[in-house]
Parts: C-alpha cells; sequence; structure tokens
C-alpha cells in the first residue's frame, strides 16, 4: 500500500536564504577575472617599458617622469599583492632587475595614488664583490624586495619617495 500525502515526515525547514552580498551571479567572477588580466598585462607592459628606459634613458630621466603619488591613504596590502604580481611576471621580462621592478612598483602605486619609498643599499659579498639591491616599502613596511635577500645585510644609501 502507498503512503498518502498525510504520512509523509515533515521535509526539514529550508536554508535561510544568504545574504545578498554574499551571492554574486558567475558573470562578475568572470570580469573579475578579465580585470586582474588586464592589470597583469598592464604590469607587464610597464615592466618591459622600464627595463627598455632604464637601459636607454638612465635612472635619473625615469625618476623625472615618476607620476606624484595623490591623497589615498597608504595600504601595504594592496602594495603587497601588486608587488607579488610584478616579482612573478618579471620572470618574463629579460634582464629585469630589482631595479626595473621597484620602479615598475612605485610607478603602479603613484598612478593609484599610494606613496611609497623606494630604497637603495649596497654590500660587500664574502668574497669582496660590491652588490646592490633595492626594494620597495610601503608603511614602513617592506612589500618588494625582500624575497631571497636579507635586507638587514645592506646599507641604504638612497631612499627616494
Amino acid at each position: 500500500m502507498l503512503p498518502r500525502m498525510n504520512d509523509r515526515p515533515a521535509a526539514p525547514p529550508a536554508p535561510a536564504p544568504a545574504r545578498a552580498s554574499a551571492r554574486r551571479p558567475a558573470v562578475h567572477s568572470r570580469f573579475r577575472g578579465l580585470r586582474a588580466a588586464a592589470f597583469d598585462a598592464r604590469c607587464l607592459a610597464m615592466l618591459a617599458v622600464m627595463r627598455i628606459a632604464l637601459s636607454t634613458i638612465g635612472y635619473a630621466a625615469i625618476r623625472r617622469r615618476m607620476p606624484r603619488p595623490g591623497g589615498r591613504p597608504d595600504s601595504h596590502f594592496w602594495a603587497r599583492q601588486v608587488a607579488r604580481r610584478i616579482e612573478r611576471l618579471a620572470r618574463f621580462v629579460p634582464g629585469a632587475s630589482c631595479l626595473t621592478q621597484a620602479l615598475t612598483l612605485q610607478f603602479v602605486l603613484a598612478r593609484r595614488g599610494h606613496a611609497s619609498r623606494l630604497q637603495i643599499g649596497v654590500r660587500k659579498r664574502f668574497d669582496g664583490a660590491f652588490s646592490a639591491h633595492a626594494w620597495v616599502t610601503c608603511n614602513d613596511r617592506v612589500v618588494l624586495g625582500q624575497r631571497g635577500t636579507q635586507l638587514a645585510d645592506f646599507t641604504p644609501i638612497a631612499e627616494l619617495g
């Protein structure tokens, strides 16, 4: 004998609806991916331009053409995310040194209105050779240039904002 509709156990209550802000359509995440890819492409192009500019017009001319940061509050979290992208993309630009990466990051941050400081330091290696390194700080925190390098070994000779 088949059970009647009234004999069935009660269904569990439906889950509470998710907040409207937590639900996002699939199209939105696709656009977010496109925006990230476009930002990566701009960073890669800027890395290539900085690399070429360093070898043709020189550091001083680049510094004169750098945009000035606006009045946005400094966010080292966002700066670190951009720095990771630039470090990752630098592998595709031949000869992209730490200075090339640091200038590119500082340019991108300044275009978005964020202040940062480019620092250049020198050290004498154990074999007596001279070595230099460039890194970028934001809110007094290193956001680019510390991976694989002991910054405490370097003596800062220039700090440019």
